[in-house]
C-alpha cells in the first residue's frame, strides 16, 4: 500500500490503563488491526495520541511495538520533540523502522518566525530518511504554518504533504501556491467537503477511531464533491471538540466499549468534558449515515 495513495490517515490514540499509568498494548494491537482491515494509514504519536505527554522510553516501546506487528498499511510517525537535537535523536530512533513518513508540527512555546521555523524544518526533514508532511495548528502550537514558509521549503525533496488543522479553507489554496507539488491534507473531520473542494486531496481523521470504514466512504465522496449528507458529519465530528483532544474521542470509544478506560494524561482530565450525551448522538447519527451510504 503505497504512501501517494493513502487518502485517509488516522491520527490514533494511545490506549491507557484505568489511570493513565502504562499503554494497553493488546489496545493498541487491536486498534491497529482495525485499521488494517480498512486499508486506512495511521500516524501515532500526535496530539491524538498524547505523544507530548508520553516519555521517551514509552514513545520508543509504542514505535517498536507498532512496526513489531508487520502491518499492512503504511505507518506515518510524529516528531513530538520541541529542541532540535531531541527531534534530531528522535528521527535517527525512528529510521530503524520502515517509518513512511514524519508529521512535523511547529514546536510548541517558542513561537518561531517564518524563517525560523524554515530553518527548522530543514534541520528535520534533512536529517528524515522517509516523506515529511508538515503541520498547520496554531490553536496548539501557538503560530500559524505560514504558506512563506512552506514556500521556502517547497523544493526540499522530502516534503510530502501538509496537514492544515487552520480552522478554514483560505491557507489550503495559499499551501498549494506555495508549494505546487505538495498534497493537502484536511486536519479536521468536519472541514473535509469545503478543504476537499478547494484542493485537499485526504483526511488526517480523529473520527476514523471510532469509523473507519465510514470515514473512508465519506472521504471517497467528499473527494469528487458529492458526499450525501455532508452536515450529518459536520455536526457528528464537531463534537469531538466539546473539549481538548482526545478526551471526547477516548470518551466515545470507552462508551462503546473499544476501549477499557478512557484515561488521558495530565494536563488533560476527563472531567473537562461536561457530558457524553452529545458523542452518543453523534454515533447514532453517523451510524444512521453509514448504514445508508457506508
Amino acid at each position: 500500500m503505497s504512501l501517494q495513495s493513502t487518502l485517509l490517515w488516522t491520527a490514533l490514540i494511545t490506549p491507557f490503563d484505568e489511570v493513565g499509568a502504562s499503554i494497553n498494548y493488546s489496545e493498541v494491537e487491536a486498534l491497529l488491526r482495525k485499521q488494517e482491515a480498512c486499508g486506512n494509514g495511521v500516524v501515532l504519536l500526535g496530539s491524538t495520541g498524547e505523544g507530548l505527554l508520553i516519555n521517551d522510553v514509552e514513545r520508543r516501546e509504542l514505535i517498536t511495538f507498532a512496526f513489531s506487528l508487520n502491518l499492512s498499511i503504511p505507518l506515518v510517525v510524529s516528531v513530538p520533540s520541541i529542541d532540535l537535537p531531541g527531534a534530531l535523536t528522535w528521527i535517527d530512533f525512528c529510521k530503524t523502522f520502515p517509518v513512511a513518513g514524519y508529521l512535523m508540527a511547529p514546536p510548541v512555546y517558542t513561537k518561531p518566525g517564518i524563517k525560523g521555523l524554515a530553518a527548522w524544518f530543514k534541520a528535520l526533514m534533512d536529517r528524515a530518511d522517509a516523506p515529511v508532511m508538515l503541520y498547520n495548528i496554531p490553536s496548539r502550537s501557538g503560530v500559524r504554518l505560514h504558506p512563506d514558509t512552506v514556500h521556502l521549503l517547497k523544493d526540499h525533496p522530502n516534503l510530502w504533504a501538509i496537514k492544515d488543522s487552520g480552522g478554514g479553507v483560505e491557507s489550503v489554496m495559499d499551501y498549494q501556491i506555495a508549494a505546487p507539488k505538495a498534497h493537502v491534507f484536511c486536519g479536521d473531520d468536519h472541514m473535509m467537503p469545503a478543504m476537499a473542494a478547494c484542493g485537499a486531496m485526504g483526511l488526517v481523521s480523529i473520527a476514523s477511531n471510532v469509523w473507519p470504514q465510514g470515514v473512508k466512504a465519506y472521504v471517497e465522496g467528499c473527494l469528487p464533491g458529492n458526499c450525501p449528507e455532508p452536515l450529518t458529519w459536520w455536526n457528528g465530528t464537531k463534537v469531538f471538540g466539546l473539549a481538548s483532544n482526545p478526551i471526547p474521542i477516548k470518551a466515545l470509544m470507552h462508551h462503546l466499549g473499544l476501549i477499557s478506560s478512557p484515561a488521558v494524561r495530565l494536563p488533560l482530565h476527563q472531567d473537562d468534558l461536561a457530558s457524553k450525551t452529545p458523542l452518543i448522538h453523534a454515533h447514532e447519527s453517523i451510524t444512521a449515515w453509514m448504514q445508508k451510504y457506508g
